[in-house]
């Protein structure tokens, strides 16, 4: 299976948010926001945005405050040893952005919540220079924003993408691209249910669906039945895992393993 990044309708919708900020008036505020549920690709697409477009790519951690946030800003800009104050390293990073000029999208940024004043210090450093910042989180992440309104009110609502699951139609484009193999339209809706959408569960099952189609069926054809063949053998494997690993529990109880 030949894997390869696919364009998205999430994907394009991201590259409008993009869009929307870089040539947005001045006087308009000039944060994103791409959210929803993990397991939608959005991580994906900012690596795949970070290399084809001219932005700077940041993905928090949970350990992060202030300091460490402004401390990646100067490793990522490439500027230099960090000021020790951080009003001045704060003053050292906004010289960086309006140097570069360019967006800055924000992995993860859920982890912002954890200490409110690094929202504050993105809005300073938003406010001082103009430059986009595209926040990336978890599907609660639009709301829990909301709470903070003076940051809240600085996001240009065309730049808002909620990323959605991907559909049947994505699902046989992306399955006839990576495989080479025909999904059909009864197959794909059903494939679509059984993983929600999810798309790192869709580039594993399509890994079972080509070797079922090549080793098993020698056919070029995925159809309903082949999916359910599928679910239904992984689901198999699982409770053989959890089976095992509950006697292996049970056994290192009782002083036996």
């Amino acid at each position: 299976m030949d894997v390869r990044f696919f364009k998205t309708r999430n994907c394009m919708n991201a590259e409008r948010s993009i869009s929307a900020l870089v040539n947005r008036d001045q006087s308009l505020p000039g944060l994103g926001l791409w959210y929803g549920q993990w397991g939608l690709g959005k991580s994906s697409v900012a690596n795949w945005i970070y290399s084809m477009l001219p932005v700077f790519y940041i993905v928090m951690e949970r350990l992060w405050r202030p300091r460490r946030l402004l401390e990646e800003f100067c490793e990522t800009l490439n500027l230099g040893s960090p000021q020790y104050r951080l009003d001045r390293l704060s003053d050292q990073v906004a010289e960086g952005l309006r140097k570069w000029n360019q967006p800055v999208l924000i992995d993860e940024a859920d982890y912002l919540l954890k200490n409110s004043v690094m929202l504050d210090v993105l809005r300073d450093l938003h406010d001082k220079t103009a430059t986009p910042f595209i926040l990336i989180g978890m599907e609660k992440l639009h709301s829990d924003l909301q709470r903070f309104g003076q940051f809240f009110s600085r996001i240009l609502p065309s730049s808002i993408v909620e990323f959605q699951p991907v559909g049947p139609v994505e699902v046989a484009l992306i399955t006839k691209e990576w495989t080479g193999l025909t999904i059909e339209d009864e197959a794909a809706d059903l494939f679509c249910q059984l993983v929600e959408g999810d798309f790192r569960y869709i580039v594993g099952y399509l890994l079972s669906f080509e070797k079922a189609c090549k080793e098993v069926n020698k056919t070029d054809l995925i159809d309903v039945p082949l999916v359910k063949s599928v679910f239904r053998n992984q689901a198999k494997r699982i409770k053989k895992r959890i089976a095992s690993g509950s006697a292996a529990s049970k056994l290192i109880a009782a002083g036996r393993g």
